[in-house]
């Protein structure tokens, strides 16, 4: 089990557009094989900052979720959207 966390950051003005990309992005991403949960949360004091949890099955998983065609068309729509890179974390599933 692969478990990945990404905190991102939009720049001003672009939260609510990003949050409707997420809104389409998310039912795709749970269809793809080996996604065990894919969830976005939006910070209720900082409406910029967004938390992703992921988690697949296998390394394979994850490496196919970041093939699939949602997923760069979501990289495409939010160019520019965010400040800076997401902060990504890993875990290991231990119970």
């Amino acid at each position: 089990m692969v478990v990945l966390t990404a905190i991102l950051t939009a720049n001003e003005g672009k939260g609510d557009k990003i949050e409707k990309l997420f809104q389409d992005l998310v039912p795709k991403v749970l269809k793809d094989p080996g996604t065990v949960n894919y969830a976005v949360h939006r910070n209720a004091n900082d409406p910029n900052k967004f938390f992703v949890y992921e988690c697949y099955e296998s390394q394979d998983a994850l490496k196919y979720h970041g093939s699939t065609e949602h997923f760069k068309g979501f990289g495409q729509a939010t160019r520019g959207m965010f400040a800076g890179r997401a902060e990504l974390t890993f875990y290991n599933k231990i119970a």
